[in-house]
């Protein structure tokens, strides 16, 4: 049951309400506690009467005394449950003692569905629009947005309806709310003019007091003009429509009323100001000591920051090419300055953009406080309006205002930002465009903007803010490369490494989703032309030499792609697999007794210093920090470090914040590094990138051929798909007796499993080659591996007998796939850093597969057709969960396969797929490698396939007092199950 609390007149009863409520017939509020208690008894629930808005009465002092008399009859009606709602300042003087109390506070899931839910009513559509977010966390506020956007919600409304600014939402707001009361066909009519009129009396007389309020008498006398019915009272229907706040005072009788946004009450006295001012007189008004005393200053109005602030928005709409900063006095100049972030762009001219630029650049901005906190960072504004091509503070202008400011500044003020503003939006932010740009092929010139404004977070420290605006580049370019490589030259000159080294990756990354051939296509002379600017800036000769280890091995993996894909885009005279980057100037060496060694001192941990720096050094032992080339190293970093800008009096107090934070929450949160980390690391992989060029030897736990690990792939893979394939149920609940089943329960693998007969469509014959399965249930668990073996027919008898009769078959009986380690995906299948070594001497090698009794026997040589692609290592937010087998370098080469763009799947020329690969779902782990059978019979030629499943049975127990008779099993392998198939094909 819904009562309105506005309904209550002065000196009005309970039973007044009941009498009100439309469709029922009740003389008394009781009779209604009544019928409502009887119909809960039957339907064994309590009824809630919900009485909204108590402080909307007449006099809402009243309330107090109703429901004092209301609490204690409650208690005869216990299927009846009533609940209030007011607002907070009435709450002491309106509700009983025995009242229980709850303050709602909307968290941002709320606030996210609250929006989601009036977006849907008032039928809007804000996609690419701009949305006042900060606000939408006060329900009304809300409701006055969607009314201003839409309020006859007859037909949709997208972006090109959507009000672009606060001062945009005010007057729609007021003009739809004047209209709607002005038609009210159940009340007296008053013309919407006439209403407009009124509010801007009652705005002037707040003006003119120099009040937030005015007694409720005198706002009624102003709005109400002679009319003494509450019902027909314009002054009691603002205050419905969430216009208008009524408060007590001193918990009297008295009330005083004003308007319930501070910001909507400065925007109604700002126009009721500006209206009666001429084109002749609004700048000296405007300009006079006694109007900007009475915004600004201390002891001015209390609503003048609100009112300067419509100001700022009102006065180029009434009065054009006029701005109200350039009429404010030189102490309030910069304030009224930044206010214009805000404006709407068709009222920004270019004076005002370029003073915007230089205001960002050289004021010292507080740290951003908490998203949805009133006072708003000006990276905030610069952020909702990036992608907006016609708004001209979008990302070009963002792009311009980073770029006038040094490394180290930048840091200071907008890598800060990022930093504080990763959790609470960035990070979605990035989620939600790589799930746009994944699923669109489409791009427009909002998405070439947004990705402008992704670059620059590549600045950032945040480990997965970095990533995912690798990750969002990635996909924004991946359909048409073109795209990225044009953004990426834009920021090639950026002094940033951060930056460059990212765009650089994320730019091999969308080219390596092109690996059909392409000559003379798009494609390829998209690629051309990049790999030209990757010339002319990095290679011999080059504008901008640099020894970034990093970035050289993107420029790398370009190069080699180009080379044994793209040939005909390579330039004239350059190898492609043999780069010779340009000569870098010597390394200044920061000595101990630098005046500057101790406070870049700073900037270094004990593991930085020993494990980074110190695993590069040939010969040294660990913590041996006197090592004559580690103390030239560590200097050579420190000058680096020094060089790029890092002081204590401007990042010190920044990394001592973040370090301690860092110490608090420990890995529950996500990676941030200091800004000395971050230096520390641009000239850490300067410094391999140096050791490299002399001669030294590369870090040999270091895989694919490169000299240092990279820190993400840029190609960025989906994660594979959950497998179509029924799982067979190997951990059931029958036998029940956990021995029987740990000694003889059937592990069965279906043929299905073993042999799909479809597969994405495709028709031929599917083997699963490689895999592993487990799958747990009530206590019991069950794994497996799934090889596939390639045998000489010499060796096919001798090797069914040796893997069928030996007791375990674990500890690597059957091969383990070699593990391709720190290569791309994007890099399968083509690239030769992705082929396996075999019997070389080094640390990557393998040695040749063979099974065998004892490590010691020379065995029985097989064959493999797949490898195993080392990821999911790193903990970043865009690399797959997991490690998965793929199919090797030699059986892609074999049949000229391709990497399907976005997945691990390869497909033949034609392009039919040759491989699918799986994941699986809870209660299964796992993943599958599935070939088309045809391709492995042609790759095995002579030689003979071998299928093998081999695994074990589990049970739980406590492993301090495991039961007698489960050793038992264990001692004599009964838990071991393996099924070994041989394929017919000779």
């Amino acid at each position: 049951m819904f009562i309105q609390g506005g309904h209550l007149r002065a000196g009005g009863t309970l039973d007044d309400l009941a009498r009100r409520i439309p469709g029922l017939k009740v003389d008394c509020f009781e009779d209604l506690l009544l019928a409502l208690n009887s119909a809960g008894g039957r339907a064994g629930t309590r009824i809630p009467v919900i009485i909204d808005g108590l402080n909307e009465a007449e006099r809402p002092s009243e309330w107090r005394a109703l429901l004092d008399e209301l609490a204690p009859a409650l208690e005869h009606y216990p299927n009846v449950l009533v609940i209030v709602t007011l607002r907070e300042a009435l709450a002491e003087r309106a509700l009983p003692d025995t009242a229980i109390k709850l303050d709602l506070k909307w968290n941002r899931t709320e606030v996210n569905d609250l929006i989601a839910a009036y977006f849907d009513h008032y039928l809007i559509d804000a996609r690419g629009a701009w949305l006042p977010t900060w606000m939408f966390r006060y329900p009304l506020f809300l409701r006055m947005y969607c009314q201003a956007a839409n309020p006859l919600r007859k037909q949709p409304v997208g972006v090109e309806a959507l009000p672009t600014s606060m001062v945009g939402v005010f007057e729609l707001y007021r003009d739809a709310v004047t209209k709607r009361l002005a038609e009210d066909p159940a009340r007296k009519p008053v013309p919407a003019d006439q209403i407009k009129r009124r509010l801007a009396e009652l705005a002037r007389e707040l003006w003119a007091r120099g009040v937030r309020r005015l007694p409720s008498d005198d706002a009624r006398g102003i709005l109400d003009a002679g009319e003494t019915n509450w019902d027909e009272s314009l002054f009691r229907r603002l205050e419905e429509e969430g216009v208008l706040l009524r408060d007590e005072v001193n918990g009297g009788d008295d009330t005083e009323t004003g308007i319930l946004f501070d910001r909507f009450a400065g925007y109604l006295i700002a126009d009721a100001l500006l209206v009666r001012m001429t084109y002749a007189e609004v700048e000296e008004r405007l300009a006079e000591a006694t109007m900007w005393k009475s915004l600004l200053d201390k002891d001015g109005h209390p609503l003048g920051a609100d009112v300067a602030i419509s100001l700022v928005g009102l006065v180029p709409r009434r009065f054009a090419a006029h701005h109200l900063w350039r009429l404010a006095p030189k102490q309030h100049r910069s304030w009224a300055l930044a206010q214009e972030l805000d404006s709407e762009p068709e009222f920004l001219d270019d004076h005002t953009v370029n003073q915007l630029a230089t205001l960002i650049v050289a004021r010292n901005w507080r740290t951003p406080g908490p998203r949805g906190h009133r006072r708003r960072h000006p990276f905030d504004r610069l952020w909702e309006v990036r992608r907006s091509p016609a708004h001209s503070l979008n990302a070009n202008f963002l792009d311009r205002v980073l770029r006038l400011l040094p490394l180290p500044e930048r840091d200071r003020k907008w890598t800060e930002w990022v930093r504080h503003r990763a959790v609470d939006l960035l990070v979605d932010d990035l989620k939600q465009m790589i799930r746009c740009w994944t699923g669109s092929l489409d791009r427009v010139e909002g998405d070439h903007l947004n990705a402008l404004a992704m670059a620059w977070l590549l600045t950032s420290t945040n480990r997965d803010v970095r990533d995912l605006a690798t990750k969002a580049l990635q996909r924004y370019g991946r359909p048409e490369p073109k795209r990225l490589f044009d953004l990426a030259t834009r920021m090639l000159d950026v002094d940033d490494p951060y930056v460059v080294e990212r765009v650089v990756s994320a730019a091999f990354g969308a080219a390596s989703a092109h690996q059909m051939p392409d000559p003379g296509g798009p494609f390829e002379h998209a690629l051309a032309g990049w790999l030209v600017e990757l010339r002319d800036r990095f290679l011999a000769g080059g504008s901008s030499p640099t020894s970034h280890e990093l970035l050289r091995s993107y420029i790398r993996a370009t190069y080699e792609l180009a080379g044994t894909l793209h040939p005909g885009a390579v330039p004239t005279g350059v190898d492609p697999f043999a780069l010779t980057f340009a000569a870098v100037p010597t390394a200044p060496v920061m000595a101990d007794d630098d005046p500057n060694a101790k406070e870049c001192d700073s900037t270094f941990g004990m593991d930085f210093e020993n494990y980074v720096i110190g695993s590069v050094i040939e010969g040294r032992r660990n913590y041996d920090f006197d090592h004559a080339e580690f103390r030239r190293a560590r200097g050579e970093v420190m000058a680096r470090v020094w060089e790029l800008g890092w002081r204590a009096a401007t990042l010190g107090d920044i990394d001592r914040a973040i370090a301690e934070a860092a110490r608090r929450f420990g890995s529950t949160r996500t990676k941030v590094e200091r800004y000395g980390k971050k230096y520390g690391w641009i000239a850490y992989y300067e410094l391999i990138g140096r050791l490299s060029e002399a001669g030294h030897n590369r870090d040999r736990w270091v895989g694919g051929g490169r000299h240092v690990t990279p820190d993400i792939d840029p190609t960025c893979p989906d994660e594979p798909p959950v497998a179509p394939i029924q799982l067979p149920d190997w951990a059931p609940a029958s036998p029940t007796d956990d021995e029987v089943w740990l000694r003889t329960g059937a592990v069965n693998v279906p043929a299905e499993l073993w042999s799909p007969d479809r597969i994405y469509g495709v028709t031929d014959e599917w083997l699963l080659v490689e895999g592993f399965l487990q799958h747990r249930h009530d206590g019991r668990k069950v794994f497996g591996f799934f090889r596939t073996l390639l045998l000489e027919p010499t060796d096919v008898n001798s090797a069914l007998e040796l893997a069928s009769r030996i007791e375990y078959p674990g500890n690597h009986f059957f091969p383990q796939l070699p593990m391709i380690r720190d290569v791309f995906a994007g890099e399968m299948p083509w690239s030769p850093r992705f082929k396996a070594r075999l019997d070389a001497d080094d640390n990557e090698s393998y040695s040749r597969p063979a099974l065998r009794r004892d490590w010691r026997e020379e065995g029985i040589g097989i064959g493999q057709v797949a490898v195993e692609l080392a990821t999911g290592e790193s903990g970043s937010p865009t690399e797959l969960e997991r490690s998965y087998d793929v199919p090797s370098f030699e059986f892609a080469a074999r049949f000229g396969l391709r990497q399907l763009p976005g997945t691990l799947d390869l497909v033949g020329m034609d392009g039919t797929r040759a491989s699918a690969i799986f994941r699986v779902e809870e209660p299964w782990r796992g993943q599958l490698l599935f070939l088309r059978r045809d391709l492995v019979v042609e790759y095995a030629g002579n030689r003979r396939i071998m299928q093998v499943a081999w695994g074990e049975r589990e049970v739980t127990v406590e492993w301090d007092s495991v039961p007698p008779w489960v050793r038992a099993v264990h001692e004599t392998y009964e838990h071991i199950w393996r099924d070994i198939r041989m394929l017919n094909e000779p």
